[in-house]
């Protein structure tokens, strides 16, 4: 569909919907400049896409539509274009008028609605907004009595953003490590100081400035790689391990072995329907993956028995895997309680990346792994056909198999 043409009331109320968690953006040939946003929920916004003379790129949201006109949203979408060409930024004459009151809780809410991410310029996926959001949560008596944390930011949520100060936030980023951990600490550090940056907040001798003396700052560690030791565990002991999680016949199992033999994100698979699973053409479709991309797996004979097994007398909209993540970890324990090999769902897919990475082509591992594509030759030249992704996939499935009688040679040298 043309995404430019002439708004009107006829026009408008004919836009489809996009897929749930994406938006759809279209431009009005009449006045240069203004645009309707359209969610998968039917929420269609008007809006100005300028720069502020001198200035960076910003969006202007002028009001919703029916709520707002064509026409008027016509004659307010010159006057923010003139105000953008002398200099002045609508967003910020707002933010500064609403200051005193904008709570961190507030902030956060409507960061996560209008930010987008600098790579590609889609918006924040809904897990990742639920956990941004989950940070200002107070913390909560549960029915059998017990109170809840309650969010990492949750100790800022009601304070002015405007107000916080370097102290608050070290105490705050102390409490995190020490009842939390380093990792989570980290994380609500990462979200406090892009929260903080996308309103233009400035906080005296704030812990994040690197004009700020080392002694008053506070350090967001990179993101550590995940220990190496559990997967090498289970690449020695690959065999034992086959053979346990084979003996387990139920959909927790099968889901288990489903990441393993495609090197699935834990969390894909537990939201594909059985719309996406083509049992003739023997592929599953993942939509929406983490690289914001769609993603077909090119099923392995042992995986497609799988996936016969789990959608057999299921309707079209009914769930592939009908488990939680809960169910998904209680198994697992009970597995490293009876191997002696410790792993998470998680860890199953670095197991496959270790594999598939000595099996296949370079080329073939970006693909099967949905890594993007790294170089220019990989984005514009190299293609792959499905047979040969398919083989990808195969080949894991076959080695990981064949260890269970014990008759392959190991791909890597063991200590």
């Amino acid at each position: 569909m043309d995404t430019t043409f002439g708004f009107t009331k006829v026009t408008l109320d004919a836009l489809p919907l996009p897929e749930a968690g994406k938006r759809s953006v279209y431009y009005d040939e009449r006045q240069p400049g203004l645009q309707l946003r359209v969610t998968a929920k039917g929420v269609k916004t008007f809006s100005v896409f300028g720069r502020v003379s001198g200035g960076k790129p910003e969006r202007v949201s002028i009001g919703r539509y029916p709520a707002i006109t064509p026409e008027v949203a016509r004659k307010k979408a010159k006057a923010i274009i003139a105000q953008l060409a002398v200099g002045t930024s609508p967003n910020a004459i707002a933010r500064e008028g609403k200051a005193p009151t904008l709570t961190l809780a507030v902030a956060l809410t409507e960061y996560v609605e209008t930010q987008t991410r600098d790579d590609d310029g889609l918006p924040l996926k809904p897990r990742t907004k639920a956990d941004y959001l989950a940070m200002v949560k107070p913390s909560r008596v549960t029915a059998a009595g017990k109170s809840t944390k309650g969010g990492l930011l949750r100790k800022l949520a009601g304070k002015s953003i405007h107000a916080i100060t370097a102290a608050e936030i070290k105490t705050v980023n102390a409490d995190n490590k020490m009842h939390r951990g380093e990792r989570q600490s980290a994380y609500a550090l990462q979200v406090l100081k892009a929260v903080l940056n996308f309103y233009g907040v400035k906080i005296k001798d704030s812990p994040f400035s690197l004009d700020t003396p080392k002694a008053g700052r506070v350090t967001i560690p990179k993101t550590r790689a995940a220990d190496d030791a559990p997967v090498t565990k289970l690449m020695e002991h690959l065999g034992h391990f086959w053979r346990a999680l084979s003996a387990v016949e139920s959909p927790v199992g099968d889901y288990l072995r489903f990441l393993l033999l495609t090197g699935c994100r834990p969390g894909e698979p537990l939201i594909v329907p059985v719309a996406d699973c083509d049992l003739v053409k023997g592929k599953v479709l993942l939509r929406d993956t983490k690289t914001r991309t769609d993603h077909t797996l090119w099923l392995s004979t042992q995986v497609l028995e799988i996936v016969k097994r789990n959608v057999e007398g299921k309707s079209p909209e009914e769930s592939l895997f009908a488990i939680s993540n809960t169910d998904a970890h209680a198994l697992a324990h009970e597995l490293v309680a009876a191997t002696g090999l410790a792993f998470t769902p998680k860890t199953l897919r670095a197991v496959f990346a270790s594999i598939a990475s000595d099996l296949v082509t370079v080329s073939t591992y970006r693909r099967i792994m949905n890594r993007g594509k790294g170089s220019v030759d990989d984005k514009n030249y190299i293609k792959k056909m499905e047979s040969q992704l398919r083989d990808g996939w195969q080949k894991v499935a076959d080695y990981i198999e064949a260890t269970s009688a014990d008759n392959v040679v190991p791909l890597f040298k063991l200590n």
